[in-house]
């Protein structure tokens, strides 16, 4: 695992990340204690159940985020590109992390140690908020995954799937097409259902003239229908 160091305050990620608005005096404290390390693909960042230890930056490549289901199976809750963060806590004080985070890709991140973290983000107004709205943002996914898993029919949660992977290995609307570090096994962990059902959901997409897909590279031919069929009006809660 390669370690560097680089300034937060000349960072481009900085820019899509909680630390977009923070003042200079707080950007120079974490830049003094951050290490930028890699992170091999295949290989985990942190394990459900191990203590909280440090706060990580993604500066490059893509993670699925997970937890374990019903028999050990993996659901995977989101997919961690560019900007976002992992490991936050309010308060980590022996807080263990609830989920696991590997790497779909070779992976490059910010490293900062929690209690540094902690001790710069309470001297900082805004950083201090933005750990929270990043808490508000997380419970809200959560919701929204528990209400998709309990109402959306399979076909609705492929196509929200695609959808969402589009968006996060950058499909370009000039040539809509994306290749993907996601196996079929890996949206059926993240849509709640299983290989077999994926398959038979996209190649009936592929029949519908909605998409093209080869091993791992989707282009798209119907992005309004796909979001038609990945729309669905949850019920009050």
């Amino acid at each position: 695992m390669a370690i560097t160091q680089h300034d937060c305050i000349t960072c481009k990620i900085r820019e899509c990340s909680i630390l977009n608005e923070c003042d200079k005096d707080t950007l120079k404290a974490i830049s003094k204690f951050k290490l930028t390390k890699s992170l091999a693909k295949g290989k985990r960042l942190f394990t459900e159940g191990d203590p909280v230890e440090g706060v990580c930056f993604i500066k490059k490549g893509f993670l699925k985020v997970e937890l374990n289901g019903k028999e050990d199976r993996p659901l995977i809750l989101k997919i961690a590109a560019k900007g976002n963060v992992l490991g936050y806590r309010i308060n980590a004080k022996h807080a263990v992390h609830t989920c696991s985070a590997t790497a779909l890709t070779d992976v490059q991140y910010c490293y900062v140690p929690y209690a540094l973290f902690d001790k710069i983000s309470n001297k900082s107004t805004v950083l201090r908020n933005q750990v929270i709205n990043l808490f508000i943002d997380e419970l809200e996914l959560i919701k929204k995954k528990a209400l998709a898993l309990a109402h959306k029919t399979v076909r609705e949660k492929v196509a929200e799937a695609i959808l969402l992977l589009a968006e996060t290995f950058s499909c370009e609307n000039e040539e809509p097409a994306f290749q993907i570090s996601f196996c079929r096994q890996d949206i059926a962990d993240l849509v709640g259902t299983t290989k077999e059902q994926v398959s038979k959901i996209i190649k009936d997409f592929e029949k519908e003239g909605l998409i093209k897909c080869t091993a791992k590279k989707f282009s798209y031919l119907d992005l309004v229908s796909l979001n038609k069929i990945a729309f669905f009006k949850y019920p009050s809660v």
